[in-house]
């Protein structure tokens, strides 16, 4: 799922980055420069978690703190752009971001803590002989271990 999560985070920073060049090249839109910074932020941070992922360094901590961090600065240029509306073109919904940002970001930011809890163990046999607490005589239910 980590690579899944890496292409579409490659999309993004592609698409963001694309639609924030045509907007500071048109002479039609007038995005203020806090929301041109915000997208910025965005972009450097969908590269870099898109290439930890691929390197497989990334751990879901960070994934989830970078959607966390999208969430933030998507509602701040919501926000932004409620008070202080300008005249927008079609590509400048991309650099500001929309609900469905949030929302897709909310959908993998809960899958993402769902997964935290799978519990994942290593068995790691240091003893040469087992130790005669551990084996359970024939004819004797093990108990569970929490």
């Amino acid at each position: 799922m980590k690579k899944i999560i890496g292409i579409y985070l490659l999309l993004q920073a592609v698409m963001k980055g694309v639609c924030l060049f045509l907007s500071l090249r048109s002479d039609e839109s007038f995005l203020p420069v806090i929301v041109l910074i915000t997208c910025v932020v965005l972009i450097a941070g969908a590269l870099y978690v898109a290439a930890m992922t691929f390197t497989e360094k990334a751990r879901l901590r960070q994934i989830s703190r970078f959607f966390v961090l999208e969430i933030a600065l998507t509602v701040f240029n919501i926000v932004f752009m409620f008070f202080r509306p300008v005249e927008m073109l079609p590509t400048d919904s991309w650099v500001t971001g929309n609900l469905f940002d949030v929302l897709v970001a909310g959908v993998i930011l809960v899958y993402l803590t769902r997964q935290k809890y799978y519990i994942r163990a290593k068995y790691v046999s240091n003893a040469t002989q087992p130790d005669k607490r551990e084996t359970i005589p024939a004819g004797h239910k093990a108990r569970p271990t929490v």
